[in-house]
Protein backbone atom coordinates (compact mmCIF):
# COMPACT_ATOMS: atom_id res chain seq x y z
CA UNK A 1 0.00 0.00 0.00
CA UNK A 2 1.27 3.46 -0.87
CA UNK A 3 2.03 5.66 2.13
CA UNK A 4 2.85 9.35 2.23
CA UNK A 5 4.44 11.46 4.94
CA UNK A 6 3.05 15.01 4.81
CA UNK A 7 4.88 17.64 6.87
CA UNK A 8 3.51 21.18 7.18
CA UNK A 9 5.73 24.13 8.03
CA UNK A 10 4.89 26.79 10.60
CA UNK A 11 4.05 30.49 10.32
CA UNK A 12 6.60 32.31 8.10
CA UNK A 13 8.07 28.92 7.16
CA UNK A 14 8.42 27.28 3.78
CA UNK A 15 8.86 24.00 1.96
CA UNK A 16 12.61 24.61 1.74
CA UNK A 17 12.93 25.10 5.50
CA UNK A 18 10.87 22.04 6.43
CA UNK A 19 12.24 19.68 3.78
CA UNK A 20 15.58 18.73 5.44
CA UNK A 21 13.84 17.65 8.66
CA UNK A 22 10.97 15.96 6.82
CA UNK A 23 13.40 14.03 4.62
CA UNK A 24 15.28 12.88 7.70
CA UNK A 25 12.21 11.40 9.40
CA UNK A 26 10.65 9.92 6.25
CA UNK A 27 10.96 6.10 6.14
CA UNK A 28 12.55 4.39 3.15
CA UNK A 29 9.81 3.50 0.68
CA UNK A 30 7.45 6.21 1.92
CA UNK A 31 6.41 9.07 -0.35
CA UNK A 32 7.12 12.59 0.97
CA UNK A 33 5.02 15.71 0.44
CA UNK A 34 6.19 19.02 1.92
CA UNK A 35 4.16 21.92 0.49
CA UNK A 36 4.40 25.67 0.82
CA UNK A 37 1.22 26.96 2.46
CA UNK A 38 -1.17 28.78 0.08
CA UNK A 39 -0.91 32.21 1.73
CA UNK A 40 2.14 34.44 1.44
CA UNK A 41 3.14 35.92 4.81
CA UNK A 42 3.52 39.70 5.00
CA UNK A 43 7.09 39.48 6.29
CA UNK A 44 8.56 36.22 4.93
CA UNK A 45 7.63 32.70 3.97
CA UNK A 46 4.10 31.35 3.93
CA UNK A 47 1.19 30.67 6.27
CA UNK A 48 -1.85 28.40 6.46
CA UNK A 49 -4.02 31.39 7.32
CA UNK A 50 -3.13 35.05 7.66
CA UNK A 51 -1.99 35.84 11.18
CA UNK A 52 -0.98 39.19 12.60
CA UNK A 53 0.14 39.44 16.21
CA UNK A 54 -1.84 41.68 18.53
CA UNK A 55 0.27 43.37 21.17
CA UNK A 56 -2.67 43.25 23.59
CA UNK A 57 -2.84 39.45 23.70
CA UNK A 58 -0.38 36.59 23.75
CA UNK A 59 0.72 35.55 20.25
CA UNK A 60 -0.95 32.14 20.43
CA UNK A 61 -4.45 33.40 21.15
CA UNK A 62 -6.42 32.97 17.93
CA UNK A 63 -9.77 34.65 17.38
CA UNK A 64 -12.15 32.52 15.29
CA UNK A 65 -13.61 34.79 12.59
CA UNK A 66 -15.42 34.20 9.30
CA UNK A 67 -12.31 35.36 7.47
CA UNK A 68 -10.18 32.85 9.35
CA UNK A 69 -12.60 30.02 8.59
CA UNK A 70 -12.61 30.90 4.88
CA UNK A 71 -8.80 30.88 4.79
CA UNK A 72 -8.60 27.58 6.67
CA UNK A 73 -11.06 26.04 4.22
CA UNK A 74 -8.87 27.21 1.36
CA UNK A 75 -5.88 25.47 2.99
CA UNK A 76 -7.93 22.29 3.54
CA UNK A 77 -8.98 22.27 -0.12
CA UNK A 78 -5.40 22.96 -1.22
CA UNK A 79 -4.05 20.00 0.78
CA UNK A 80 -6.83 17.62 -0.25
CA UNK A 81 -6.16 18.50 -3.89
CA UNK A 82 -2.39 18.02 -3.67
CA UNK A 83 -1.88 15.11 -1.28
CA UNK A 84 -1.67 11.80 -3.22
CA UNK A 85 -5.17 10.43 -3.81
CA UNK A 86 -4.43 6.88 -2.65
CA UNK A 87 -2.93 5.19 0.39
CA UNK A 88 -2.36 6.07 4.02
CA UNK A 89 -1.10 9.49 5.12
CA UNK A 90 1.16 10.18 8.09
CA UNK A 91 0.41 13.83 8.75
CA UNK A 92 2.52 16.20 10.80
CA UNK A 93 3.59 19.75 11.23
CA UNK A 94 5.31 22.36 13.34
CA UNK A 95 3.52 25.21 15.11
CA UNK A 96 0.82 26.60 12.76
CA UNK A 97 1.43 23.62 10.46
CA UNK A 98 0.63 21.23 13.30
CA UNK A 99 -2.64 23.08 13.93
CA UNK A 100 -3.40 22.56 10.24
CA UNK A 101 -2.59 18.86 10.65
CA UNK A 102 -5.23 18.65 13.40
CA UNK A 103 -7.75 20.48 11.22
CA UNK A 104 -7.27 17.87 8.49
CA UNK A 105 -8.98 15.39 10.83
CA UNK A 106 -12.16 17.19 9.74
CA UNK A 107 -11.37 16.90 6.02
CA UNK A 108 -12.35 14.34 3.40
CA UNK A 109 -9.00 12.52 3.85
CA UNK A 110 -9.48 12.06 7.61
CA UNK A 111 -9.95 8.28 7.44
CA UNK A 112 -6.72 7.90 5.44
CA UNK A 113 -4.61 9.53 8.17
CA UNK A 114 -2.62 6.81 9.96
CA UNK A 115 -0.68 8.96 12.44
CA UNK A 116 -0.17 12.53 13.62
CA UNK A 117 3.09 14.33 14.45
CA UNK A 118 2.26 17.53 16.36
CA UNK A 119 5.33 19.62 17.15
CA UNK A 120 5.38 22.92 19.09
CA UNK A 121 1.68 23.63 18.78
CA UNK A 122 -1.75 23.96 20.39
CA UNK A 123 -5.36 23.24 19.44
CA UNK A 124 -7.19 25.95 17.53
CA UNK A 125 -10.70 25.13 18.79
CA UNK A 126 -11.43 22.45 21.39
CA UNK A 127 -15.01 21.59 20.44
CA UNK A 128 -14.23 20.94 16.78
CA UNK A 129 -11.14 18.95 17.70
CA UNK A 130 -13.15 16.77 20.08
CA UNK A 131 -15.81 16.25 17.40
CA UNK A 132 -13.15 15.02 15.00
CA UNK A 133 -11.55 12.73 17.58
CA UNK A 134 -14.91 11.21 18.49
CA UNK A 135 -15.82 10.52 14.85
CA UNK A 136 -12.63 8.66 13.89
CA UNK A 137 -10.88 5.44 14.81
CA UNK A 138 -7.96 6.37 17.12
CA UNK A 139 -4.53 6.57 15.51
CA UNK A 140 -1.06 7.08 17.06
CA UNK A 141 -0.21 10.68 17.93
CA UNK A 142 3.18 12.17 18.76
CA UNK A 143 3.09 15.45 20.68
CA UNK A 144 6.22 17.46 21.46
CA UNK A 145 6.73 20.81 23.17
CA UNK A 146 9.48 22.83 24.81
CA UNK A 147 9.31 24.06 28.39
CA UNK A 148 10.95 27.35 27.35
CA UNK A 149 8.70 28.00 24.35
CA UNK A 150 7.92 31.74 24.30
CA UNK A 151 5.66 31.58 21.23
CA UNK A 152 3.18 28.97 22.45
CA UNK A 153 2.89 28.48 26.21
CA UNK A 154 3.66 24.98 27.42
CA UNK A 155 0.38 24.89 29.37
CA UNK A 156 -1.62 25.70 26.22
CA UNK A 157 0.17 22.93 24.34
CA UNK A 158 -0.17 20.25 27.01
CA UNK A 159 -3.91 20.98 26.98
CA UNK A 160 -3.89 19.70 23.39
CA UNK A 161 -2.27 16.41 24.40
CA UNK A 162 -4.73 16.06 27.28
CA UNK A 163 -7.75 16.62 24.99
CA UNK A 164 -6.54 13.92 22.60
CA UNK A 165 -5.92 11.47 25.44
CA UNK A 166 -9.26 12.33 27.03
CA UNK A 167 -10.96 11.12 23.83
CA UNK A 168 -9.24 7.74 24.13
CA UNK A 169 -6.38 8.26 21.67
CA UNK A 170 -2.82 7.17 22.48
CA UNK A 171 -0.36 10.07 22.70
CA UNK A 172 3.42 9.72 22.78
CA UNK A 173 4.71 12.81 24.61
CA UNK A 174 8.13 14.40 24.22
CA UNK A 175 8.94 17.31 26.55
CA UNK A 176 12.23 19.11 26.01
CA UNK A 177 14.03 21.96 27.74
CA UNK A 178 14.32 24.26 24.72
CA UNK A 179 12.01 26.81 23.12
CA UNK A 180 9.97 26.96 19.89
CA UNK A 181 12.18 24.54 17.98
CA UNK A 182 12.55 20.88 17.00
CA UNK A 183 15.71 19.94 18.91
CA UNK A 184 18.24 17.76 17.12
CA UNK A 185 18.45 15.50 20.17
CA UNK A 186 14.78 14.54 19.79
CA UNK A 187 14.92 13.64 16.10
CA UNK A 188 15.51 9.91 16.66
CA UNK A 189 12.35 9.58 18.76
CA UNK A 190 10.35 11.18 15.96
CA UNK A 191 12.03 8.98 13.34
CA UNK A 192 11.21 5.86 15.36
CA UNK A 193 7.58 6.95 15.82
CA UNK A 194 7.02 7.62 12.11
CA UNK A 195 8.83 4.44 11.09
CA UNK A 196 6.64 2.31 13.38
CA UNK A 197 3.48 3.72 11.81
CA UNK A 198 4.88 3.13 8.33
CA UNK A 199 5.80 -0.49 9.12
CA UNK A 200 2.41 -1.16 10.73
CA UNK A 201 0.71 -0.15 7.47
CA UNK A 202 3.10 -1.84 5.05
Amino acid sequence: MQQTLVMLHGLTGSQSLMLPFASKICPDGCELFVPDAPFKHEKRGFCWWNYKSDTKVKPQKIKITEKLLVEIQKSIDYLVENIPKEGKVILGGFSQGAVMAQIMLLSSISKRISGLVLLGTRSIEERRLRDALKSLKPIPVLWMHGLKDEIIDFDDSIDLANIIEDEGWDVTKIIHEKGHVIPLGEHKKIIDFVNEIFLDNT
